[in-house]
């Protein structure tokens, strides 16, 4: 059982690995098409001004405004 709470992707640190709890907003059914689902597991590549993830061996850009609705937990190393 994990005792993390979900956050938005836009909380975690470069380098972070997160199960993904919660797809939300408008974008949701594009997110998941591109492999952002509920239960996958993203790295974190870079948090700035915008977020960049690592699903499935693909790399994906998200505005801040959009991972905001990104809800996961992190996973040990």
């Amino acid at each position: 059982m994990n005792a993390f709470q979900p956050a938005p992707l836009t909380s975690f640190k470069d380098g972070a690995n997160i199960l993904l709890d919660f797809i939300g907003g408008e974008a949701a059914h594009r997110l998941r098409d591109m492999g952002l689902r509920e239960g996958a597991l993203v790295a974190v590549v870079q948090n700035t001004d915008n977020l960049i993830v690592r699903v499935s061996g693909c790399r994906i850009g998200l505005r801040r405004e959009l991972a905001m609705h990104i809800l996961g937990t992190p996973v040990g190393r």
